[in-house]
């Protein structure tokens, strides 16, 4: 059903402009002067109905019809034996209508004839004569003519259908939701332990006993709620807030930051953007465990998009962070716990580099269309 509304649409506008390069057809424009304006009113509205009536259609502008008829109506000069030009005398013809053919794809005059008359009402005899005199020069459309408009039409109907609505990922803003699942690495320095590894008691020369610990690794959920504006139609910058929950001993623990991400976004595909970008973390909220924790984070990831209706768009993250300006330092969890429990109580803290791998999944919404040249894919194949 859409396809046959959309071909009734376009036939009559695609038969015009087809006809006005390659063949006659029955779209015409008809415009003209006069000295008086009921005798413009009279031949404009006369002529348009002997237009109808002869099975044209009359068009509103000259580049929607193949053809123009042209008329100007003015008085009958002529000239005496004195070589003066007057108005012609009582009992001759008091007035001419000049009439054209004009081709509109060159302005090509195809006939030009005049027309003489005392009276309007001595025209409605001779309106249909004039009309039909001046078209007659327009040669008829053929069956063959009228295939290759329906081809034509056929061609632009396939090439609508495949224009693609882009304004989903051109927006100026976009309003940004995820369901994260950040992974924290903990990587252990051997700062103060014994053989690099080992939480001790006694001296670090003598010690009474040692335990070794690792690497730590935590996986918790999280979400992020950002703000992103596309600068360019390249380029966006997101400022967003990010939460996830746990560290290394308290799985109800909430961090939080604040991030900026720069992204360049690669839209070369119908329904697909790739954006990789480099991001910039302030921490905001840190756990009490750390003795020190570094504040800022750096890194880089890839967003892919994909069409979520008009307004937005579903997309998975994957992003790498570096903390930097030294380590992360833990207090040793052993001086927590009661007098007689601290079995390893050296040193004090623990030493860590940190850094994440996130994945996440969400929607962003985008609001205020970007102006850009709407997107084709490739042509349908026409030769079937």
């Amino acid at each position: 059903m859409k396809k046959i509304l959309l071909f009734t649409l376009l036939l009559p506008l695609a038969a015009a402009s087809f006809a006005q390069d390659k063949i006659p057809n029955r779209f015409i424009f008809i415009e003209g002067t006069a000295d008086r304006a009921d005798f413009y009113e009279y031949f404009m509205k006369n002529f348009k109905a002997e237009a109808f009536g002869a099975g044209y259609t009359v068009t509103e502008s000259k580049r929607e019809a193949a053809h123009t008829v042209k008329f100007n109506v003015s008085q009958n000069m002529v000239t005496g034996t004195d070589g003066i030009r007057r108005q012609s005398p009582p009992g001759d013809n008091q007035y001419v209508i000049k009439i054209s053919l004009l081709r509109n794809s060159d302005e090509f005059e195809i006939i030009v004839f005049d027309f003489f008359f005392s009276s309007l009402e001595e025209m409605y005899d001779y309106n249909q004569f004039l009309f039909l005199k001046a078209v007659s020069n327009i040669p008829p459309i053929t069956e063959d003519d009228i295939i290759v408009v329906q081809e034509q039409v056929r061609v632009q109907v396939q090439e609508q259908e495949h224009v693609i609505d882009n304004s989903w990922k051109n927006k100026w803003l976009y309003f940004r939701a995820s369901f994260d699942y950040p992974i924290t690495f903990y990587s252990l320095q051997g700062e103060g332990l014994i053989g690099g590894i080992g939480l001790y008691e006694g001296t670090f020369d003598d010690p009474i006993r040692t335990a070794p610990i690792d690497h730590k690794i935590l996986a918790m959920p999280g979400a992020t709620l950002g703000v992103e504006g596309q600068v360019f139609d390249f380029l966006s910058v997101e400022i967003n807030y990010q939460l996830n929950l746990g560290d290394t001993k308290d799985n109800t623990f909430i961090n939080m930051a604040l991030a900026a991400e720069l992204k360049y976004n690669f839209k070369y595909f119908d329904n697909f953007v790739l954006a990789p970008y480099a991001a910039f973390v302030y921490h905001l909220n840190v756990s009490p465990i750390f003795k020190e924790f570094p504040p800022f984070a750096v890194g880089g990831g890839i967003q892919a998009s994909t069409r979520g209706g008009k307004h937005g768009a579903f997309f998975v993250d994957v992003k790498y962070m570096f903390s930097f300006l030294g380590d992360t330092v833990m207090h040793n969890p052993y001086l927590e716990l009661e007098e007689g429990k601290r079995f390893y109580p050296k040193p004090d803290v623990i030493h860590y580099k940190r850094s994440v791998i996130g994945i996440g999944i969400g929607y962003k919404f985008g609001i205020l269309d970007r102006k850009v040249k709407p997107a084709k894919t490739k042509p349908a194949n026409t030769t079937n």
